[in-house]
């Protein structure tokens, strides 16, 4: 079996989880080939494998207050490289496609009749059983079919809303670490500049306190009490095991090991972002502080009473290799 792999760079989580799935894929005996196809730009993440085809594609951009800008965000987008990677790209090749929420990839395989898998969090909330959000969410739920109009769904999300809902896909670096409580809180939030985060975070109230905070920056500094870093797996996975709690935005990926690791967690999702809304919808359920802007009295309160909540995710990557290769569930 031949199999082109589509993942959309506009975070490093859609990576972080693809390489988990990569490296199952890559054993199996049934696979004879897997290639990779990259759209978006907005992730700085290493990755362990050859990336085939990459196209700049659709990425998110931000305005102020830490929320999508539409009409930047739709100004950046190169249509041209969408259209160019669907019809370049030599799609026949392959037996099967799977797409972590990359269009280039799925509409380049519908176009030719082959079957598309979809994988992601995003595909969740797709589900009947998942909560419902604002009015927008039926838009937005027709938005996501249009965008990757999948044959076949591979979701995952913290509970399980439908029967092809998996766990979320924890690194193994994440699952074989040896956690520690820190001095330190970590701070992940990339819809905001680095001089917003700097001047948020020296104020006088928290001048007791120490962060680590992970920008596009291209080399770390300290200024007085928050320690800045460029992004960097290693380093990122050793500071979120060993941190006392993480403040990040409603990316799946990076909460979904904040439940695991039992750290820790302020939520402050990106606004206009619909699947980081859906994850901090079910996150406040769960028990997370969810926080709507980066506030001091909020931040102040989490960082004096905020409690963990541990979720001990099964390992269900096989399982979702399995429903990939051979045990199809279809989308709705």
């Amino acid at each position: 079996m031949k199999i082109l792999f589509g993942i959309q760079a506009t975070g490093n989580g859609h990576l972080s989880r693809a390489t988990e799935l990569y490296n199952l894929l890559k054993q199996n005996p049934a696979v004879e080939q897997i290639d990779v196809l990259v759209s978006g730009n907005n992730s700085k993440i290493d990755v362990p494998f050859d990336i085939k085809y990459h196209f700049k594609g659709i990425s998110f951009s931000y305005g102020k207050g830490g929320k999508v800008n539409v009409l930047k965000s739709f100004l950046k987008a190169n249509i041209l490289s969408v259209i160019k990677g669907i019809l370049t790209v030599p799609f026949h090749k392959y037996d099967i496609i799977i797409s972590d929420y990359e269009p280039i990839s799925v509409w380049g395989a519908k176009l030719r009749g082959i079957h598309t898998v979809g994988l992601g969090n995003i595909f969740s909330s797709t589900s009947k059983q998942f909560p419902k959000m604002s009015g927008s969410h039926r838009i937005t739920k027709l938005f996501t079919r249009v965008f990757c109009p999948v044959d076949q769904k591979v979701a995952m999300h913290y509970t399980k809303f439908d029967n092809f809902i998996f766990s979320p896909i924890i690194r193994t670096e994440i699952r074989d670490a040896r956690t520690q409580h820190g001095d330190f809180t970590l701070v992940y939030l990339l819809s905001y500049t680095q001089e917003q985060l700097l001047e948020f975070f020296t104020q006088p109230l928290f001048a007791e306190k120490k962060f680590v905070v992970y920008t596009n920056a291209d080399n770390g500094f300290t200024y007085h009490n928050v320690e800045v870093k460029p992004l960097n797996t290693a380093n990122f996975t050793k500071d979120i095991c060993n941190c006392n709690g993480v403040i990040t935005a409603g990316g799946f990926q990076t909460t979904a090991e904040a439940l695991y690791l039992g750290k820790k967690l302020l939520c402050i999702p990106i606004k206009k972002q619909y699947e980081q809304q859906c994850n901090a919808r079910v996150l406040q359920e769960l028990g997370i502080t969810v926080a709507k802007d980066l506030d001091t009295i909020a931040t102040a309160h989490w960082l004096s009473s905020g409690k963990a909540v541990k979720i001990d995710f099964k390992d269900e990557s096989k399982e979702m290799v399995a429903s990939i290769l051979n045990e199809p569930v279809k989308a709705a």
